[in-house]
């Protein structure tokens, strides 16, 4: 299904994260929706789905269509005020509006007064991001910012700028792209964003001639790998921090467009990530990825989940066990998705591993997260809660069976639940355990704006616990 229905922004309904509007062109803001949602408005991203609906069709009404909300924009929005002339509103449109310019082609640059129009507007958001960059912020905020500054400058053959922006944008590859290739938010849905970006800034430095620092193609393909090894067997986009599927392009996608760009094959056989804390077992036809690492970088926490010491597992590359999701941003939901019991973990006496405030900010959190490999098939992982208390979990596969082992390494008295997450529709899943199971409902979000409900396994003890899955139970 695709994400934006082209045909109904004709009658100026936008279906933007799986809700639906009508939007009055004159202001272009919906009151009725997030503050997301309105940010998704600003992208114009659903414009090149306009584009690329032209192109197979070749019907004038898909590019009358993005002139006459280019132009309401203009008109609406002109100049530095609200969600519309934003950093990162302005980041994501002005790459859209010329990855669209670029798909119309001739039909566009035909019109003279449109593309006049056009190309000043895109200019003065180019320069206003240029004074407006987010540095406080930083993390993927920022780099967007740098990514979009350096293709506009290029198109604008500003070469004193292209050379200031590629300076930070060099510091910020270093930072943000840890030296295992995993994107230092730890949200595989942010990764891919990112990668995608990589390659669109490639794409107009081989076009213009502009040059790239020596340490950008080892970046790509470390992320390559990273998304590759990561994803492989498990049948979506793993669910750790902030993360949801109908996003970003798919691993797919990318790895074939690395592949076709950049000559680039993937290795998606590490399954060691130890500056981000993740790992992978795999045992017949089971993947398990497994989080033992930091949130993220610590000033920048807003995407993070309380999820260490989870893990997400996939059979025959269909989801199996999962972390709940994201589902929105600007929600009353928001606060379960980030916390402790939304993630296949361990809850000790009620206590969140991190204290997640408002929306994209964390107080009190863990600390002194660290993993190690027992054997191909066996992994333990640690962690301390703000308030001193360790956990330890081991995690093994054995001919379709999984064994978890939590222990609070504490005088034993306090209460542990241990939870399991199932997919939706997945009721088959076989779990032993030497505490006290039950089941519950959990709410699944596999996109923003998707709810689904689910069953979830509780196993409650003190101090420490055991619990088989015997997935082969997927078979009968």
């Amino acid at each position: 299904m695709s994400r934006f229905d082209v045909d109904a922004l004709l009658r100026d309904e936008f279906l933007l994260i799986n809700e639906r509007h009508h939007v009055d062109l004159e202001v272009w803001n919906v009151s009725d929706a997030s503050h997301l949602w309105n940010f998704n408005l600003h992208y114009f991203e659903y414009c090149v789905a306009l584009a690329a609906a032209w192109r197979r069709a070749g019907d004038a009404k898909y590019l009358e269509c993005f002139k006459r909300l280019v132009r309401s924009w203009l008109h609406a929005c002109p100049y530095a005020d609200g969600d519309a002339w934003h950093p990162y509103t302005i980041s994501l449109r002005l790459v859209n509006w010329l990855i669209c310019i670029d798909l119309f082609g001739s039909a566009l640059s035909e019109d003279d007064a449109f593309m006049d129009a056009l190309t000043k507007s895109m200019y003065v958001q180019y320069r206003h991001l240029l004074i407006n960059q987010e540095t406080h912020l930083r993390a993927n905020h920022y780099w967007e910012n740098l990514k979009t500054l350096l293709i506009c400058a290029a198109a604008f053959d500003e070469q004193d700028v292209y050379r200031r922006v590629m300076r930070g944008f060099e510091r910020q590859l270093d930072e943000q792209i840890l030296p295992d290739g995993v994107h230092f938010e730890r949200s595989l849905m942010y990764h891919k964003l990112v990668l995608e970006g990589m390659l669109r800034v490639w794409l107009t430095a081989k076009q213009t001639g502009y040059p790239l620092p020596k340490i950008f193609l080892p970046k790509v393909q470390a992320m390559l790998n990273a998304m590759a090894s990561l994803e492989k067997g498990m049948g979506k986009t793993p669910f750790f921090n902030d993360a949801a599927d109908g996003v970003a392009k798919t691993c797919g996608q990318l790895v074939v467009a690395c592949k076709r760009l950049l000559g680039m094959n993937a290795d998606d056989s590490i399954t060691a990530f130890p500056n981000a804390g993740y790992y992978k077992l795999y045992d017949g036809d089971i993947a398990v990825m497994f989080d033992a690492g930091e949130p993220g970088p610590s000033y920048m926490l807003g995407h993070a989940h309380c999820d260490c010491l989870s893990f997400e597992l996939s059979y025959k590359g269909e989801p199996v066990i999962v972390n709940s999701g994201t589902y929105a941003y600007q929600s009353e939901l928001r606060p379960y998705f980030r916390s402790t019991a939304a993630h296949n973990t361990v809850v000790v006496d009620g206590e969140e591993q991190m204290e997640c405030w408002g929306e994209h900010r964390v107080g009190t959190a863990y600390r002194h997260s660290s993993a190690r490999r027992l054997s191909d098939n066996c992994l333990i992982g640690e962690m301390v809660l703000h308030d001193g208390k360790s956990i330890r979990r081991s995690i093994s596969l054995k001919e379709d069976v999984v064994t978890i082992s939590d222990a609070l390494l504490s005088d034993g008295k306090d209460a542990v639940t241990v939870l399991f997450h199932l997919f939706p529709g997945i009721n088959t899943v076989a779990l032993s355990t030497d505490g006290d199971l039950s089941t519950d409902e959990y709410l699944y979000s596999p996109e923003f704006g998707v709810l689904n409900s689910a069953q979830v396994f509780k196993v409650a003890a003190f101090g420490t616990v055991t619990s088989r899955l015997e997935i082969g139970q997927l078979d009968e």
